[in-house]
């Protein structure tokens, strides 16, 4: 289970998440290239091969949610969505450039395990639902989009009862934050996203890491377990504790 949710408003552009995964080592790491590409701050779970959610140096977010339809799940089709995000993330400039290679590669891998792939940058936020080949695209300029584990867009139906239930947690909570976002500061949204990812349903048993991206400032916050909420500045390479 996880709940991912992204807003965009006059090219303040925020995405949140609760990350819910069975127990394994989880932590977040700086990532440096030196082949051209993109250095990046991401999400890494020991039981995952590749990348679970981050924010490169271009301004490009991503994070993702499971989607609830196979039943045969492996390892290696585990690693295929997490692969992908590492490509995504060190080689997309912008929401264009990570759709195109999220939908090319969804399309072109079948057998990898439905779910929904969240982007923004500063201008705009789009999502990737894709199931056995299938992909559909939503793109927003100026608004917010949700997911859980269940396909909005039609691709696959598979919506659970717990599912609905945190996607429209998120909804109503986006839809409130997007109205008053002209009037908050970067200090209000992050309180505002804490709270509501550290509340039912949002926040569940499962529940092991919850972050906020603020695209434009190049803020990552995040929460590991029950401990203390930590910054990281992509830029600046700065951390600190709250």
């Amino acid at each position: 289970m996880c709940t991912i949710g992204a807003g965009t408003q006059n090219s303040r552009t925020f995405l949140l998440k609760n990350f819910d995964y069975p127990p394994a080592p989880t932590g977040w790491a700086f990532f440096d290239t030196f082949d051209g590409g993109y250095p990046h701050f991401a999400l890494v779970d020991h039981d995952q091969q590749g990348l679970n959610s981050g924010l490169n140096a271009r301004g490009l977010a991503l994070q993702i949610s499971r989607s609830k339809c196979l039943t045969n799940a492996t390892p290696e089709r585990e690693e295929l969505r997490t692969v992908l995000n590492a490509e995504v993330l060190t080689r997309s400039a912008d929401v264009a450039e990570g759709l195109a290679r999220v939908e090319a590669y969804a399309a072109e891998h079948p057998e990898m395990l439905g779910g929904n792939v969240m982007l923004g940058d500063r201008e705009r936020i789009a999502v990737v639902e894709y199931f056995a080949g299938q992909v559909l695209s939503e793109i927003v300029e100026d608004g917010f989009l949700a997911r859980a584990n269940h396909s909005v867009l039609g691709v696959v139906d598979n919506e659970t009862q717990d599912s609905v239930r945190r996607y429209e947690r998120m909804v109503d909570f986006l839809q409130e934050l997007y109205t008053w976002l002209p009037t908050l500061d970067g200090e209000d949204v992050l309180a505002r996203c804490r709270a509501v990812l550290r509340q039912e349903p949002i926040l569940n048993g499962n529940t092991r890491c919850s972050f906020i991206i603020d695209v434009e400032g190049g803020q990552v916050d995040y929460l590991l377990g029950q401990g203390r909420w930590q910054s990281y500045w992509l830029a600046g390479v700065r951390t600190g504790s709250r």
